[in-house]
């Protein structure tokens, strides 16, 4: 079993918008035509052919086309394969842009050839070529780990240590020694999102955990976890789980 589930090419139409939905199921795709604005896990990003995304189960997502429309190549995976992955030292749930590369817009196009192929030999084709998509994409973070500068580690490490910690970019340019804006530009290039996102997504983790495992009341908890308040820390939950914290704990018990 190649662990690949379900793939298919979706078509979408010049300057459609598609509103805001959620899956049940966590997708990848690769975009291998046309292009889209794209609003999920409180990013708003722009996609090009050659991008290969990531979107979570449940993760609220909205798309708006370009002039070009989009061709898409999209497949879920197996719970073996998608174990592997978890594995992985990278955060797929805050990634929607895994990779962008030209070696991924050629696995992308070939798929797409053996799709209309469709002889005895195309599925396992185009499962291999999936697979390499995930080599691809995977071998990516891994450099983007490895390459980190020991400035920008040592900020992560330092968000690491108490997300809930009130910090500014003033804050972690003093620990990194780099100019605020040197520091904003590099994070967001190396981990595909913005030092905000990634603090919010360490807060919900540390929040989802006292969800999971205590019967505190969410009121606490957000405290805890360093939001403002109820409110605050509502939003910030459905921007990454796309339910409230209440919902998604009831549906973890």
């Amino acid at each position: 079993m190649s662990g690949i589930l379900d793939l298919h090419v979706s078509r979408y139409a010049a300057g459609a918008d598609m509103h805001p939905h959620r899956h049940d199921q966590a997708w990848f795709c690769l975009i291998v035509e046309g292009g889209y604005e794209e609003r999920i896990l409180g990013m708003r990003n722009t996609h090009l052919p050659g991008d290969l995304l990531y979107c979570p189960a449940q993760a609220e997502h909205a798309q708006r086309f370009g002039a070009k429309g989009a061709k898409k190549i999209i497949f879920a995976i197996d719970d073996h394969l998608a174990g592997l992955l978890h594995e992985h030292a990278a955060r797929l749930d805050g990634r929607p842009l895994l990779r962008r590369s030209d070696t991924l817009l050629a696995l992308g196009r070939r798929v797409d050839s053996e799709l209309a192929l469709d002889d005895p030999y195309s599925s396992s084709a185009i499962a291999s070529m999936a697979l390499d998509m995930l080599g691809h994409a995977a071998r990516g973070l891994d450099d983007a780990c490895r390459y980190e500068p020991r400035w920008l580690r040592r900020v992560r490490d330092y968000l690491h240590e108490d997300p809930s910690r009130d910090v500014s970019l003033d804050t972690l340019a003093a620990v990194a020694g780099r100019h605020p804006v040197h520091l904003a530009r590099s994070f967001r290039q190396f981990h595909q999102c913005t030092v905000g996102d990634y603090v919010r997504r360490l807060r919900v983790d540390q929040a989802a955990l006292l969800l999971r495992t205590t019967r505190r009341p969410l009121l606490d908890i957000a405290l805890d976890c360093g939001f403002a308040g109820a409110a605050q820390f509502s939003r910030s939950f459905r921007a990454v789980h796309a339910t409230t914290p209440s919902a998604w704990r009831a549906a973890m018990r």
